[in-house]
C-alpha cells in the first residue's frame, strides 16, 4: 500500500473513532436522563402513597354500618343511629341541601299564609313553620294507642274520640224539646297544649293562691280551736254541774295536753299485770263525766258546724255507757224458743214497709228459753204471721174462707251488760275519739277571728277569684260553705257525695268556651304579671281547658298513658321522635342563625368537602346529648378518619414500574451500544496505531534515503 492509501485510511480511522466518541458521549447523556426520569417516577410513587382522603363512617336508615368517603351528604344524612353533624361557614351559617332549603323556605310561606296567626306573632309564625318543615318529611304528631287496650271496650273509636272536637247532646230533664250541649273537645282537646295555654296557667295561679290562704286560714282557725277547747270551764263545783262529780285530777291534767290525759287514763286504771285497778271503773266514770260537761259546753255555746252529726251520734254513745245496768242491743238470726214473749215488735225498712219483727231477750235469762229443733236437730226459724187487708182494711180470705196471712222471719235482740274492762276501754277510746275528731266537728266561721282574721280574708278573696274563674261568678254568695270545695274537682263538675257513694250532679254550670255557648265573661284579678297584654280587661274565663286536663289525666291513670308521639307516615315502624328532633335541631339553627344552600354537585364531592375542611373556608359542629349545636374540630371527630388512595396508588404503581422497566430497558441497550462503541473505538485505535507505526517508518526510511 502507498503512503497516500495509508494516510487516507488513517484519516478514515480518525473519523470514525471520532465519530464513536460522540455517539458514546451522546449515550451516556441519554443514560443521565434515564437516572432524572427514574426520580421523576420515584417522586410520583411516593406522593401517591403519600396521598390521603378524609373517610366517614356512619349507618344508613337500615341500621347498617356503612364507611366511605366524607362528603357533605354523607356526614349530614338522617339515620337515627347516627350522631348530627353540620357544616357552618365563616359567617356561621349553617350549610343545608338545595331540597332543605327548599322545605325550609316553603314551611315559611305555608305559616305566613295561616290567618289563624295574627302579624307580628314571632313565635306563632316560627312554630307554625315548623310543624309544615317538619311535616314535609312525613312527620306528624298523633295518638297511636293506650297502654291498656281495654279502653276500647268502652268504645271502639276511643282513638277517635280522645282526639276528636266532639259535642255532647242530650236533652234537660223530660223536655225533649230544650237540648244541652257539653262540649268535651274530644275529652283530649289537644291535651299537651292545654298544659301550656294561658287559661290553664291563670288557673293554677289561682288555684295556688287559694290553696295557700286556705292552708294559712285553717292552721289560724286550728289555733283558736285548739285555745277554745283548752280553756273550756272545767266546772269548778258539784252543784252547778247538774249533780255531775268533778274530779281533780280530771280538772288538773285537762290544763295541759290530750296526751296527758290519755296517758293518765292509760297508766292509771291498769296495773301492770294488765288488771284493772281498784278505783279504776270509779276514775273511767269522772273522765266520762268530765268530758261529757266539755262537751255539752261545746253544744250550748252552738260551736258545732253542721257536718258534726256523726261525731255528735258517736260521743252520745260513749257518754250513756254505764258500767252498772246500761246494755247494748246485738241483732241475730232468731229461733223459735218454746216459752217467747208474743209482744212482737215490727220492723220497717226505708220505704216504710215491714221487713221482720223482732222480741228482746235479756241474756241472763235466755236459757228459760230454749230453742226448738226439727227431728234432725236443726233450729227452727220463728216466723210470724200478720193477717193480709185490703186496701179498706178489712182481712183477706182465701177460696176456703181461711184467713190469708203473710209470714215474717223474727228477729231477737239480746241485751248483755257491759264488763267493768269494757266500760273503761271504751271510755279510753272516747277520749281518743274526741281528740282527734272534735277539731273537725267544731264550725270554723265561729273560730275565724282574732288572729284568724286577716288569715279568713285572704283565704275568702283567694276564694272568691278562684269562683270566678271556675263558675263566672262568686259562689261564696250563694253559700259560703262551698268554698271549701273549690279545689274538689269531684265536687265541682258532678255535685255533692251522696250517701249511697252517687253524685248529686253539678250545683252550678260550668264556664263554657264563649259567650256564644253560655261562657261568662268575668273581671279577674290576674295573679300572674303581664300574662296578657292588658290585665284590666276583663278575661273570658275558660274552666273547660282545665276540665279537659282533668277528665285525660283521669282517662290516662284507669288505663295509662296513651303513645301520643311523633309518627313517620312514610315509615310507621320508625323511631319517629329522634326523627323529629333531628330535624328539629336543623331548623332551630337555621331560623336563629342563617343559612347557605349548597349545590348538588358540591354536597357529594369528597374532594371539594376535604379542601374546604383543610383550608378552613367551612368548619363543623355536633349536637350534644342537650340538643344544643356545639363547634368541633373535624380531626377530633371519631367517626372522620384518614385513608390512603388505593386507586391512585394502584395506577402511580403501575406507571412507576412501566416507567422503570422502560428505563432499564434502555439503560442496558445504552450499555452494550457503549460496549459495542468500545470495541470498535479499540479495533480502529489499534488499526490506527499500526497504520500510523508503518508511516511513520516510512518516512523515518525516506529521510534516511534522502541523506544518503
Amino acid at each position: 500500500m502507498g503512503m497516500a492509501a495509508s494516510q487516507a485510511r488513517l484519516l478514515s480511522i480518525t473519523s470514525r473513532m471520532s465519530d464513536n466518541e460522540l455517539r458514546s458521549q451522546l449515550i451516556n447523556n441519554a443514560k443521565m436522563r434515564l437516572t432524572t426520569d427514574s426520580s421523576k417516577a420515584s417522586e410520583k410513587y411516593l406522593a401517591a402513597l403519600n396521598k390521603t382522603q378524609l373517610m366517614f363512617s356512619n349507618y344508613n336508615l337500615q341500621g347498617e354500618s356503612q364507611y366511605q368517603q366524607l362528603t357533605f351528604n354523607n356526614l349530614t344524612a338522617y339515620s337515627s343511629y347516627n350522631d348530627q353533624y353540620g357544616l357552618i361557614n365563616k359567617g356561621g351559617e349553617m350549610l343545608v341541601s338545595e331540597l332543605d332549603s327548599a322545605r325550609y323556605q316553603a314551611a315559611f310561606e305555608a305559616a305566613y299564609a295561616d290567618n289563624s296567626i295574627e302579624d307580628g306573632d314571632v313565635d306563632g309564625i316560627n312554630s307554625k313553620a315548623l310543624e309544615e318543615f317538619l311535616k314535609s318529611y312525613g312527620l306528624i304528631k298523633d295518638t297511636t294507642y293506650f297502654e291498656n287496650a281495654a279502653i276500647y271496650d268502652i268504645d271502639e273509636h276511643m282513638k277517635e274520640i280522645y282526639e276528636g272536637d266532639m259535642v255532647y247532646e242530650y236533652h234537660s230533664g223530660d223536655d225533649t224539646t230544650m237540648p244541652y250541649a257539653e262540649r268535651v273537645s274530644g275529652i283530649h282537646m289537644g291535651y299537651e297544649e292545654s298544659l301550656k295555654s294561658t287559661d290553664y296557667a291563670i288557673y293554677q295561679s289561682l288555684l295556688d293562691s287559694y290553696i295557700a290562704a286556705e292552708t294559712q286560714y285553717e292552721a289560724a282557725v286550728k289555733t283558736e280551736m285548739q285555745e277554745y277547747i283548752k280553756n273550756l270551764k272545767s266546772c269548778g263545783c258539784l252543784d252547778s254541774c247538774a249533780g255531775l262529780p268533778h274530779p281533780a285530777t280530771a280538772k288538773n291534767n285537762y290544763a295541759d295536753t290530750y296526751e296527758d290525759c290519755l296517758n293518765w287514763a292509760n297508766n292509771g286504771v291498769f296495773d301492770d299485770a294488765g288488771n284493772l285497778t281498784s278505783d279504776a271503773v270509779a276514775t273511767a266514770k269522772d273522765y266520762q263525766q268530765q268530758l261529757g260537761i266539755f262537751y255539752h259546753q261545746i253544744i250550748e255555746e252552738g260551736n258545732f258546724g253542721a257536718n258534726s252529726s256523726a261525731f255528735r251520734d258517736t260521743m252520745e254513745q260513749y257518754l250513756s255507757l254505764n258500767p252498772t245496768g246500761v246494755y247494748y242491743e246485738d241483732a241475730t238470726d232468731a229461733y223459735k224458743r218454746e216459752d217467747f214473749t208474743p209482744s212482737l215488735q215490727p220492723h220497717y225498712d226505708d220505704e216504710g214497709n215491714i221487713d221482720y219483727y223482732y222480741y228482746v231477750i235479756d241474756e241472763s235469762t235466755a236459757d228459760s228459753h230454749p230453742l226448738v229443733t226439727d227431728e234432725s236437730g236443726q233450729n227452727i226459724q220463728l216466723t210470724h204471721k200478720v193477717p193480709q187487708l185490703d186496701e179498706e182494711g178489712n182481712p183477706v180470705y182465701d177460696e176456703d174462707g181461711e184467713p190469708v196471712y203473710k209470714e215474717y222471719p223474727v228477729m231477737e235482740i239480746v241485751q248483755r251488760q257491759i264488763s267493768e274492762e269494757e266500760y273503761v276501754q271504751s271510755i279510753i277510746d272516747m277520749y281518743r275519739f274526741f281528740q282527734s275528731e272534735v277539731m273537725g266537728a267544731l264550725s270554723k266561721d265561729n273560730f275565724a277571728v282574732g288572729n284568724a282574721l286577716t288569715a279568713q280574708q285572704n283565704y275568702y278573696d283567694a276564694a272568691g277569684k278562684l269562683s270566678e274563674f271556675i263558675f263566672g261568678f262568686d259562689i261564696g254568695t250563694v253559700n259560703s260553705d262551698y268554698y271549701d270545695n273549690l279545689d274538689d274537682m269531684e265536687w265541682i263538675l258532678y255535685g255533692e257525695l251522696q250517701d249511697d257513694g252517687t253524685r248529686g250532679g253539678a250545683l252550678f254550670p260550668t264556664t263554657a268556651l264563649d259567650e256564644s255557648e253560655g261562657g261568662v265573661v268575668a273581671d279577674i284579678d290576674f295573679m300572674i304579671p303581664n300574662l296578657i297584654e292588658n290585665e284590666d280587661l276583663p278575661y273570658q274565663a275558660n274552666f273547660q281547658v282545665v276540665k279537659d286536663i282533668y277528665l285525660s289525666e283521669k282517662m290516662m291513670e284507669e288505663y295509662g298513658t296513651p303513645k301520643y308521639t311523633w309518627i313517620d307516615i312514610n315509615n310507621p315502624d320508625e323511631n319517629a321522635d329522634a326523627k323529629a328532633q333531628w330535624y328539629t335541631n336543623l331548623f332551630e339553627y337555621m331560623t336563629e342563625k342563617g343559612y347557605e344552600t349548597i349545590e348538588n354537585g358540591l354536597a357529594s364531592s369528597a374532594e371539594w368537602l376535604q379542601f374546604a375542611l383543610e383550608s378552613g373556608l367551612i368548619s363543623m359542629v355536633q349536637v350534644d346529648v342537650k340538643n344544643q349545636w356545639m363547634s368541633t374540630m373535624y380531626s377530633n371527630c371519631s367517626n372522620i378518619t384518614e385513608s390512603q388512595v388505593d386507586v391512585d396508588i394502584t395506577i402511580a404503581e403501575a406507571e412507576y414500574n412501566k416507567t422503570m422497566n422502560d428505563i432499564e430497558a434502555k439503560d442496558k441497550r445504552y450499555d452494550i451500544e457503549l460496549k459495542n462503541i468500545d470495541t470498535e473505538h479499540q479495533s480502529l485505535q489499534t488499526e490506527y496505531d499500526s497504520i500510523k507505526s508503518v508511516i511513520d517508518k516510512n518516512v523515518e526510511r525516506n529521510f534516511k534515503m534522502f541523506e544518503a
